[in-house]
C-alpha cells in the first residue's frame, strides 16, 4: 500500500435502480429508502504515527519498549563503511538475543581497520541471566579474556526506540510507504540536521538520511542511517542499521561460560591461599 492510499479516502458510489411494485388492489405511496452511508475504513497506524509522520515520539517509544518487555526478541546491528567499488573498509556487527526465561546473549565483532590495532581486540560476547553476567573478550591471536560480574540483568536495546522516535520528530520524517501481511510503515527523513548530519567515518558528509520501518503495534523493526561522501579520495557510504525480531526463542549457555567460571574459581582459590 502506498502513502497516497493512506491519505486518499475510498469513495463508494451506490447506484440504486428503481423498483416496481406488483399489482395490488389499492395503490400505496412509494417509499424511497436512502441507504445508510458506508463508513470508509481508516488506516490503523502505529502509536504516535500519523499519515504525515510522527506526532508523538513518546507514544511510539513506549510501544516499542512495551513489546520488548513482554516478548522474547533478537536485535542485530551493523555498521559498514563501503567504497563505491564495493570494497568494505570497515564493518562492525553485533546483537543480542533475549530468551523466554530472561537469559540473554550479546555479541560484537569487528573486521577491517575497525579492529583495535593496538590491542588486537576483535570482539566480545556476553551471556547473562537474572543474577550474573559473563563477558568474553576475543583477540586476533586466538586468545580470550573473561570477566564474571554479579549484577542484575540489563537490557540496553529496549531504549533504542526512544532515540529513533525522537530523531523521526526532530528530522520531520514523512510516511513514504506501507505494506501489509504483516502491516509495516516506512518513515524517511533526508538531509539530517545537527549532530545527525555528519559522521566521522568520512572525510566529509555530503548526504544523510534516516529510514525507519515500524510495525502496526509500534515496534521499530528496522532503522537505518546512511551517509555518503569522500573517503581518502574516493566515494564511500556509511550504513548503520539496527533490526528487531520478536517471538519465542531460547538462549543456550555457551561452553566458554564454564571456562570463565572455572578461571574465576581458580583465581579466588589462589587469592585465598595467598592471604593465609
Amino acid at each position: 500500500m502506498s502513502h497516497r492510499s493512506l491519505t486518499v479516502a475510498v469513495t463508494l458510489c451506490l447506484v440504486l435502480a428503481g423498483c416496481s411494485a406488483f399489482s395490488a388492489v389499492e395503490s400505496e405511496p412509494v417509499r424511497t429508502v436512502t441507504p445508510a452511508p458506508v463508513p470508509t475504513s481508516e488506516p490503523s497506524l502505529p502509536p504516535g504515527v500519523t499519515t504525515s509522520g510522527v506526532d508523538d515520539y513518546e507514544r511510539l517509544a513506549a510501544a516499542h519498549r512495551e513489546i520488548l518487555e513482554r516478548e522474547s526478541y533478537t536485535v542485530e546491528f551493523s555498521r559498514t563503511v563501503r567504497l563505491a567499488n564495493g570494497t568494505t573498509v570497515r564493518r562492525l556487527v553485533g546483537g543480542r538475543i533475549v530468551g523466554d526465561d530472561g537469559a540473554s546473549r550479546t555479541w560484537e565483532r569487528a573486521t577491517g581497520s575497525a579492529q583495535h590495532s593496538a590491542t588486537g581486540f576483535v570482539g566480545q560476547e556476553t551471556w547473562a541471566n537474572a543474577s550474573v553476567q559473563v563477558v568474553r573478550f576475543r583477540y586476533a591471536n586466538g586468545t580470550s579474556r573473561y570477566t564474571v560480574i554479579t549484577a542484575d540483568q540489563q537490557y540496553p536495546y529496549r531504549g533504542t526506540g526512544l532515540a529513533v522516535s525522537e530523531s523521526l520528530v526532530a528530522e520531520d520524517a514523512s510516511l513514504v510507504d506501507t505494506d501489509t501481511d504483516p502491516a509495516t510503515y516506512t518513515l524517511l527523513a533526508r538531509n539530517l540536521s545537527g549532530y545527525r548530519a555528519r559522521t566521522a567515518a568520512l572525510d566529509r558528509t555530503e548526504t544523510s538520511s534516516l529510514r525507519v520501518v515500524v510495525t502496526g503495534e509500534g515496534l521499530v523493526q528496522r532503522a537505518t542511517v546512511r551517509y555518503t561522501g569522500p573517503l581518502d579520495g574516493t566515494r564511500a557510504a556509511v550504513n548503520t542499521t539496527i533490526r528487531y525480531d520478536v517471538g519465542p526463542r531460547s538462549v543456550e549457555r555457551p561452553a566458554w561460560v564454564e571456562r570463565a567460571f572455572d578461571r574465576r574459581s581458580r583465581t579466588e582459590t589462589a587469592e585465598a591461599r595467598a592471604a593465609d
